[in-house]
């Protein structure tokens, strides 16, 4: 398959403009999270039917035409994902089983049930060495009505009856190395080919030990015999990214693939088969190398902007933003802290056509090489952009967790 390579220059850095306007009238607050839920909000989520789901580590609550709901407040273990059938997911404490939280069909949410997946349904137990790294990423639906996970062992797939697991070895992909202590998957759903990618990366107290690099799975119906012969169905094994610790997998708006493999972005185009590699510039702080791609934003352009972790003796100390366009490097703004998270960052439009970017917990105006902070919001700490293309984000603002959105010209 081709493969290109891209050169990378460093370019000069965005500018900040330190006295911007009053706070613009496109966010809009919509309620106190307090007023909806107790508890630390732990994410957003919306749904293809327009809804939107808040989550705090005491409950769930579901807002669809402006009216809340209280979905669920009596729950043990982690939950891990709400799938497109509106089923709330939680892994119990032990990782014996997976439960499914489902309403009634009539519209009552008090006549909603559990029903537990063990052994018997196909779910196996998730055994870890260490507690610390028990981490289940959120799940995502697929087109085709199936619901997808990662554990830090393998990757899982709920087709509406049973749970199946892919293991690395069904995927194509070897043993994790010896040197490291865990292990985590990126997955992404390609909304244009209904593709499932998968990425892995062996991870240790300093940072990546390398890993298992990209798969992709066909689409094809899972079957047993997908499960168990390894690499059926899965490709990707002598592509140019076959190995490596990958973190981060998107797809933008043109069906491209973008991916965070060891320290340089990867794209692959779909259409032609082509691969390209965008290697980083020198790192902007002296003594320190390019780690890996923390998180990945796109723009209307369908230009990445890469967070990029620096390394030294450990991976976690230094983090900076860029934006690469026809192969340049541009760094935004300058390297901040880094301990291991930062709140999630995206690039979103507004109903004007105004940039908007969401980054290390604040919102800039994204103008020509000039980057305006976005006054009186408070710590943006989380956000979520709807099918529909409308931005949901939780601020905290004067010791309140404040739910906003953005007009982008989706509003109901």
């Amino acid at each position: 398959m081709p493969t290109t390579t891209s050169t990378s220059t460093p370019t000069p850095a965005y500018t900040s403009n330190a006295t911007p306007a009053s706070t613009p009238e496109v966010f809009r607050p919509i309620i106190p999270v307090e007023d909806v839920l107790t508890g630390q909000v732990q994410r957003l989520h919306a749904s293809p039917d327009g809804a939107l789901w808040l989550i705090t580590d005491e409950g769930v609550a579901r807002m669809q035409d402006g009216t809340w709901r209280v979905y669920l407040t009596d729950f043990t273990g982690e939950l891990v994902g709400i799938d497109a059938a509106g089923r709330v997911w939680v892994v119990s404490e032990d990782m014996m089983q997976i439960t499914a939280f489902r309403q009634s069909q009539d519209t009552a949410w008090d006549g909603a049930s559990w029903i537990a997946y063990g052994a018997d349904e196909g779910w196996s137990p998730v055994t870890l060495e260490d507690e610390r790294y028990r981490g289940i990423g959120w799940g995502q639906s697929d087109g085709m009505g199936g619901f997808w996970l990662t554990t830090p062992q393998d990757v899982r797939f709920f087709d509406g009856q049973r749970w199946k697991v892919f293991t690395p070895e069904a995927m194509g992909m070897g043993e994790v190395g010896p040197e490291a202590l865990w292990a985590t998957f990126a997955m992404e759903i390609a909304e244009s080919t209904g593709m499932i990618w998968v990425g892995e990366c062996d991870w240790g107290g300093p940072g990546p030990f390398g890993g298992q690099g990209v798969r992709w799975f066909d689409g094809s119906t899972v079957s047993e015999a997908a499960l168990t012969t390894s690499g059926q169905n899965w490709h990707g094994a002598d592509s140019p990214v076959g190995t490596g610790c990958v973190t981060v997998i998107e797809e933008d708006g043109q069906g491209r693939i973008w991916m965070g493999v060891d320290d340089s972005l990867w794209r692959y185009e779909p259409a032609f088969g082509e691969w390209t590699e965008f290697a980083p510039p020198e790192p902007p702080v002296d003594w320190t190398r390019f780690g890996f791609a923390h998180a990945i934003a796109l723009d209307p352009s369908n230009d990445p902007w890469p967070a990029m972790v620096l390394c030294g003796a450990s991976c976690y100390g230094k983090i900076v933003l860029y934006r690469v366009q026809d192969g340049a490097w541009t760094q935004i703004g300058e390297a901040l802290e880094f301990g291991g998270f930062l709140p999630p960052h995206e690039l979103v439009v507004d109903a004007t056509g105004t940039r908007w970017l969401f980054w290390a917990g604040s919102v800039y105006r994204v103008g020509e090489g000039v980057l305006e902070p976005v006054p009186g919001l408070g710590f943006v700490r989380h956000i979520v952009v709807g099918a529909a293309g409308r931005v949901w984000f939780v601020v905290r603002h004067e010791g309140r967790d404040v739910l906003r959105t953005l007009n982008t010209g989706a509003e109901d």
